[in-house]
């Protein structure tokens, strides 16, 4: 078993192990307010980040994508150049912030992105002895040059936390396992061939060490009614402590349900259960632990105005009283090292998919209260984060 904080790579950089280290002093005692594209996609344009307009302070974890880089393109899934997301990395680094990844790559076999991105076989094709392996360690040639392209002024590699091969327990992408709630032609142990794979070629011939990796199941497809099933099905396609170093969840489930169908106490209460059983399998495997997506908070909350009587004790501060709460609701809640809203895209406004809010929202004071906690981190453009709490 690695310790916490210990990263599962045999050959770390110095960089690396300062960020563990930094990690490490940070479980159970502070999260740190993620946001996917911060400075690449925002709706107010007072400051080059929404989270900065509305607090004064920059997000403490920088979400970006490496979609499309597998194709040799210039710009990503979103139309963001990779020469510009490589400007942000060197930007966050500069002021503490931590640079994470997603890949939403293309279909191996069909080239299809979001809407036909699944085609049968498609994990088996890129496996050894497949038709699309090749293919695939070519794209990870790609990844590999764009993550070792990551450097800081002095040529010292910057540090980074992927999150390949994300949610993969739904239906919806090439790589997709699938869960008891609908399958695809994917094995578990196809999945986790996969998985093993990939890293080992980053690792072992494309000499990546500077790399946190992230394991991310989506919250939608795990039961909770099921006390004694919700350990398996988050681990439904682990592929083991050795290719593994932050346990997270993508969770836009509990943030963007209708009350019609969902009481908010009960839908609180599952959120807490969700973060708990991540971090307590985070302390067990010893693994880091995080939110890696999350849905906004405020999304939430204005479906709840919407609601029956009673609803409005979430409903004026979602994110101090339901999501901080729910962060700080136990030793097991409390280790969640981040929490990422995804990006603050014109097509995600009003939907859980849309990130921080805007000045003009109803939940923008409950943000800055949010952001101003003692758990949360975020930084100044001034100050580094603190290495020690």
């Amino acid at each position: 078993m690695h310790h916490i904080g210990s990263p599962i790579d045999s050959h770390p950089t110095d960089q690396l192990l300062t960020l563990c280290s930094r990690l490490r002093r940070f479980t159970g005692k502070k999260t740190m307010l993620g946001h996917q594209d911060t400075t690449l996609c925002r709706r107010m344009h007072e400051c080059d980040s929404d989270v900065a307009t509305l607090t004064g302070a920059y997000p403490a974890v920088w979400g970006f994508d490496l979609g499309r880089t597998e194709l040799g393109w210039e710009k990503n899934i979103d139309n963001i150049s990779f020469a510009r997301i490589h400007q942000e990395v060197s930007h966050a680094h500069d002021i503490g912030a931590i640079p994470t990844f997603t890949w939403h790559s293309v279909n191996p076999i069909t080239s299809g992105g979001y809407g036909s991105n699944t085609a049968p076989g498609s994990v088996c094709a890129v496996l050894p002895g497949g038709d699309c392996h090749g293919r695939f360690l070519d794209w990870l040639d790609r990844v590999a040059i764009m993550l070792n392209s990551l450097t800081d002024d002095d040529g010292l590699p910057i540090p980074v936390v992927f999150r390949p091969f994300h949610e993969h327990n739904g239906t919806w992408f090439w790589w997709s396992l699938g869960s008891r709630m609908g399958t695809t032609d994917t094995s578990e142990e196809e999945f986790k061939q996969l998985w093993r794979m990939s890293i080992d070629y980053l690792r072992n011939s494309c000499g990546i060490h500077h790399v946190l990796y992230a394991y991310s199941p989506d919250r939608s497809r795990i039961d909770l009614t099921n006390e004694t099933a919700i350990t398996e099905e988050y681990l439904y396609g682990y592929p083991g402590d050795d290719y593994v170093d932050v346990l997270g969840i993508d969770d836009y489930w509990d943030m963007d349900q209708h009350p019609s169908g969902t009481d908010p106490a009960k839908q609180h209460e599952e959120l807490i259960t969700m973060l708990t059983l991540v971090g307590r399998l985070a302390e067990k495997h010893g693994k880091l632990a995080a939110v890696t997506e999350i849905g906004s908070p405020g999304a939430f909350a204005s479906r709840l105005n919407n609601g029956k009587d009673g609803d409005e004790v979430y409903a004026p501060r979602p994110w101090t009283g339901y999501l901080l709460s729910a962060l700080e609701a136990n030793q097991f809640t409390a280790r969640m090292l981040w929490c990422l809203p995804w990006r603050n895209s014109l097509e995600g406004e009003g939907t859980g998919a849309y990130g921080t809010p805007s000045a003009a929202s109803p939940y923008a004071r409950d943000f800055i209260d949010f952001a101003e906690s003692q758990r949360i981190v975020l930084i100044k453009e001034s100050a580094k984060l603190p290495a020690d709490e």
